[in-house]
């Protein structure tokens, strides 16, 4: 039996030339910080109590997140990608959305120049890809989303088992549709969600608009007695503005937003409206509506030094048993200095006053109470107001 050798540099030759034909990337976030929270909720539904926490954070400015994305060439303008990118907490080290190692995003395709791409894995809706990058959440990360991320812009929800086309670019116009399967036998509606999205960008201004539907697919708690959304777990019924609601039979999110940029400043204008779709099984009747207009602006003070405010408005619509409106005032301001290209430290803070009735996540009529920022940096409180600073550093890799 005859044994063949290969030396070390053919092998290394050979391994240039696969190589060659595409590209892995590791990239990722670390970001954390001081955090103080004020009236945060302890205790058990219908028996909350406010206290102020102080703690150390993380993704506070950007969520903490570390991915590989890969390309591969295959000709004529054809490449095969992939991206798989896991959230955690840099406070203890845990992955975030409830565990996951790829939480935040794991899918597969293909892309051409001409035609866009097909994807498929745990995705972003279209409406967040492309309302996304002109919401205030673009320039400041959680603390610019509108209350308890409601309208999903932060994109603190992730679909599972779903397919997605992305456009390619024309003359500036970009559209997309994801569809995600809801895996139950029988049924191709139930568990499901779909969404569409398009884009235009022309010099300065950036418009975006999107729509999201969703049937029990995406999940609030765990226990049933709070809801059946048994999909993905990214808590999206984990703020007190909708955790009323987790029992609804359907989601439907319409949204749009539009910026203008000046160079030095940049201005945004948004707006959403959020349904749910009470069914036989829900805890209240109706249809519960959430509209939300916001403004926000950017400045560029210095090279290095950024500033940002915002302001939105949310109001709720009547469902039974409920007297008034529940409504919600909420501003937020940051700094960010940049020290050099990847490594930023941040000033955030943000108030928010809510008023009128709404549901506790027992379905009884409650007084609304406040519930800044997303899921990941807000924790709702126990009393109307609720006020959040934070301090601390962001690096890139």
């Amino acid at each position: 039996m005859k044994k063949h050798l290969i030396s070390a540099p053919v092998l290394l030759s050979l391994a240039g030339a696969a190589a060659a034909q595409g590209s892995v990337t590791l990239y990722g976030i670390v970001d954390a910080g001081i955090t103080y929270r004020s009236n945060e909720r302890t205790g058990s539904v219908g028996a909350y109590q406010g206290h102020s926490n102080v703690a150390v954070t993380s993704g506070n400015l950007s969520g903490s997140r570390w991915g590989l994305k890969g390309k591969e060439d295959l000709g004529n303008g054809l490449s095969a990608i992939f991206l798989l990118e896991d959230g955690f907490d840099v406070t203890n080290g845990t992955s975030g959305q409830g565990g996951r190692l790829f939480g935040r995003q794991a899918f597969a395709g293909l892309a051409d120049q001409q035609y866009g791409s097909l994807t498929m894995g745990r995705q972003y809706t279209s409406l967040d890809d492309f309302v996304g990058p002109v919401a205030p959440v673009s320039a400041i990360g959680g603390f610019g989303a509108h209350p308890g991320d409601i309208d999903d812009l932060d994109q603190t929800t992730r679909v599972n088992n779903s397919i997605k086309y992305t456009s390619a670019n024309y003359a500036g116009f970009t559209f997309g549709a994801l569809y995600g399967f809801g895996g139950q036998p029988g049924s191709l509606k139930d568990q499901n969600t779909w969404s569409v999205g398009a884009g235009y960008a022309n010099g300065p201004l950036h418009l975006g608009v999107g729509y999201e539907h969703s049937d029990n697919s995406k999940s609030g708690p765990n226990d049933p007695t709070y809801g059946k959304w048994q999909g993905t777990y990214d808590g999206t019924f984990n703020s007190s503005i909708n955790e009323g609601y987790a029992s609804a039979q359907s989601q439907q999110i319409v949204a749009a937003g539009a910026t203008w940029d000046f160079g030095a400043a940049l201005v945004g204008v948004n707006y959403s409206n959020v349904q749910y779709k009470a069914g036989a099984d829900s805890l209240y009747s109706g249809t519960a509506t959430f509209n939300i207009a916001g403004v926000f602006g950017t400045w560029n003070v210095r090279p290095r030094t950024h500033l940002f405010a915002g302001y939105n408005y949310t109001r709720g619509s009547h469902v039974d048993g409920l007297d008034s409106e529940a409504q919600y005032h909420n501003v937020s301001v940051g700094a960010q200095y940049d020290l050099s290209k990847r490594s930023t430290v941040y000033l955030l803070a943000g108030y928010q006053h809510a008023s009128g009735m709404t549901l506790d996540a027992l379905g009884n009529p409650v007084a609304a109470t406040a519930s800044f920022a997303d899921k990941g940096n807000g924790h709702s409180a126990a009393a109307q107001s609720q006020a959040i600073v934070s301090v601390g550093l962001r690096e890139r890799f």
